[in-house]
């Protein structure tokens, strides 16, 4: 259990520095695999072509490959440092507020605890002036306040100690991997998960309306705004928040409930969908649109079969002809609905700016791959921005949770060389 003078002592930056630092050693370690590949492994498999060549290029490979698995394990361990410091900044934050309205209502904290004129002294009998058991009464309603703040706070900072700690341990035993799938696809994303359940645990679930107020209000506006697109279905869900802050998450504009579209691509990843396309991520991406009460745009002939059209139908119940005629192409098509977004009053915006309910789209650049230069092959939906600034999406083909945006594409880049990446933020014109 992570104490009061732990908490309010802690160095949080310390953790941020490290974070930073095991960042650049997973770079470092990214950059010295493909450098072998490209200068040592490829001259070898071009002009030494024996067994003595093939042996030696044998060998680099698994340097390489370990190279790069160690890049995405020290990754990992980036990400769960950045999930320790923010979440250990959010509580320490809550601990700071609970000192601060201690000594606005002047009380004093003392082991941990907030304590005032009466604690232990409790006015009792019937001569008691009533202005003295008023004054108790504000008192022991402030320090129940200060001090449910101050057990939050604790909760908080507890679980992140408990779940940085264990998975640290893991990926310490994970070291030797010279498998890149495993280190990228499982170590990686596992990290990657537990620096997202680190933050989402900094919000206060089930708690007194009251106390989600107080809360709220002791964040600084940065760490609202932070909590806002890391979290935003746990935040929306939660009573005691002004009402500003749900409209805000949800979309001002009315046009698209965003945190009904990032909720529907959290619980569905890994479910098929009632039509399944051979590839199914634009499918799975216009089924969160949907889900965020995106109005469908049908000609008034063609009905989905239009040019400008998105949107489904019941269909008849067979898949071939369902997906022919009563899905539009922009629904199940990537390059398609990146179009149809665009053209109906979706616009591209820079990574900086990025918020859950966004859409990813991938465009093939490098020549060579199945999909020709200029393609865009691949949509995914934005379902989480940590306060370090990774874009974390959700997909189908492949099904993928909360993973980083740049690792992914650090992947589609090895396998198929240059990516160009488009998020654009839906605003439908149609209505």
């Amino acid at each position: 259990m992570v104490s009061y003078r732990d908490l309010y002592n802690c160095r949080v930056d310390q953790w941020k520095k490290a974070a930073d630092g095991w960042i650049a050693l997973s770079r470092r370690s990214e950059t010295a695999a493909e450098d072998i590949r490209a200068q040592g492994k490829k001259p070898l498999d071009e002009h030494w072509a024996d067994a003595t060549g093939k042996k030696a290029g044998k060998r680099l490979e698994d340097i390489a490959n370990r190279l790069e698995a160690g890049g995405d394990i020290t990754k990992g361990v980036a990400m769960v440092l950045d999930g320790l410091a923010y979440s250990m900044e959010w509580s320490q934050r809550t601990l700071f507020h609970a000192a601060e309205l201690a000594s606005e209502y002047g009380l004093h904290i003392q082991d941990g605890r907030a304590v005032g004129a009466y604690t232990g002294t409790a006015p009792a009998g019937p001569n008691v002036p009533q202005n003295v058991r008023d004054d108790y009464a504000k008192e022991c309603a402030h320090i129940s306040e200060i001090n449910d703040l101050i057990e939050e706070s604790l909760r908080q900072a507890t679980q992140a100690d408990k779940k940085a700690s264990a998975e640290l341990a893991k990926l310490a035993k994970a070291v030797d991997i010279a498998n890149t799938s495993v280190a990228h696809n499982e170590i990686e994303v596992e990290a990657s998960r537990v620096e997202f359940d680190m933050l989402r645990a900094d919000i206060p679930v089930g708690k007194d309306p009251h106390l989600v107020r107080a809360w709220w209000d002791g964040l600084k506006p940065e760490q609202q705004k932070a909590l806002m697109r890391a979290d935003p279905v746990t935040l929306a869900d939660l009573k005691g928040l002004p009402e500003g802050v749900h409209t805000e998450l949800r979309g001002a504009d009315g046009k698209i409930d965003r945190v009904e579209m990032v909720r529907y691509a959290l619980d569905h990843w890994d479910k098929k969908d009632d039509l399944q396309f051979r590839n199914n991520c634009a499918n799975f991406v216009s089924s969160a649109l949907e889900a965020g009460g995106m109005e469908k745009k049908f000609g008034f002939w063609s009905g989905p079969m239009g040019d400008n059209a998105w949107g489904r139908e019941s269909g008849v119940g067979v898949p071939w002809v369902d997906q022919r005629v009563y899905y539009s192409r922009s629904w199940a098509l990537a390059k398609d609905l990146q179009k149809f977004l665009v053209r109906n009053g979706g616009t591209e915006v820079p990574r900086a700016e990025v918020r859950p309910g966004d859409v990813i789209f991938y465009e093939q650049v490098a020549s060579g791959a199945e999909e020709a230069p200029g393609e865009t092959y691949h949509a995914a939906v934005v379902t989480s921005v940590t306060p370090d600034g990774d874009i974390k999406l959700t997909q189908h083909t492949s099904s993928w949770q909360n993973v980083s945006l740049d690792s992914r594409v650090h992947i589609a880049t090895r396998n198929d060389g240059e990516q160009r990446i488009h998020i654009v933020r839906p605003h439908p014109n149609w209505y």
